[in-house]
């Protein structure tokens, strides 16, 4: 089993790349008109709130779980959540792999022939 600080890490990159993808969705949805940078957009925001959530629950819902014995319901709470976080995942990928086939299949458009003669 890894050190804490090794998942840390690979939890702070993790949310750089998801970080990194969602300002590149935005430059391409402010670029280009269509469905697939919008969906590239909500997929990587989900994975970025997912992220986000996750680490919520990891850094701050676990240690309170802990130390308050008198709050039963919390770790209920923890794992209901995570399943919802899950699905959340799950969402944000099919996005990006909806928004990926729809940029590949995409017509090709045919090259400008400039003025006609």
């Amino acid at each position: 089993m890894a050190p804490v600080w090794i998942h840390t890490l690979i939890r702070i990159l993790l949310i750089l790349a998801h970080l990194a993808g969602l300002v590149v969705a935005v430059l391409l949805l402010a670029r280009y008109q269509g469905k697939a940078p919008i969906l590239a957009t909500v997929g990587f925001a989900l994975l970025v709130l997912g992220d986000a959530t996750q680490a919520v629950q990891v850094y701050i819902l676990s240690p309170i779980a802990r130390q308050v014995s008198v709050l039963r319901f919390l770790p209920w709470l923890g794992s209901s959540l995570a399943c919802c976080w899950g699905f959340q995942y799950f969402i944000g990928w099919g996005c990006l792999i909806a928004a990926l086939w729809m940029g590949i299949s995409r017509p090709e458009t045919e090259p400008d022939r400039g003025t006609p003669d």
